[in-house]
């Protein structure tokens, strides 16, 4: 299965940051819900929407332990990550999946072209695996044991 299927039927819904905000205004957008969801992630993009890095709340605490009051005024650009892997929407979900496990990481942007398109998140698309295998079960379940089969 494609990640194009995943984000088409679950949604392309991802948090961006640009890198000159402040850690403190992160923050504030981290409070925000998208899409009636909150995300631990957000997407640093610059203003044509290409992909730069990532920051998590784990960062924004991070600074905040390291740098106290003065992590507030850091900007995003300072703190992220940029050594990110991503993928695209041809790509195999199943086998972005594995690459996420071995780099032991949660989520992946999803680039189309050199533009963000959406963000694969682990658990998503394991619930929405799940839930295809379920139906897969299901259908070959009716399949095998119709009642109205003649032989």
């Amino acid at each position: 299965m494609k990640v194009s299927k995943l984000l088409k039927l679950h949604g392309m819904l991802v948090l961006t940051v640009h890198p000159d905000f402040t850690l403190a205004e992160a923050a504030r957008r981290f409070t925000q819900s998208v899409g009636g969801r909150r995300f631990s992630l957000a997407v640093v993009t610059d203003h044509d929407d290409q992909v730069m890095g990532v920051i998590s709340l784990g960062d924004i605490s991070h600074a905040l332990g390291e740098h106290e009051n003065d992590a507030a005024t850091m900007l995003v650009k300072d703190v992220m990550t940029t050594s990110v892997f991503s993928c695209t929407l041809d790509d195999s979900l199943e086998d972005v999946l594995k690459a996420m496990a071995d780099k032991g990481i949660r989520h992946a942007p999803v680039i189309d072209g050199e533009k963000l398109a959406g963000l694969v998140a682990r658990r998503d698309a394991l619930e929405f695996l799940y839930h295809q295998a379920s139906l897969d079960a299901a259908h070959l379940t009716d399949w095998l044991f119709r009642s109205d089969a003649r032989y």
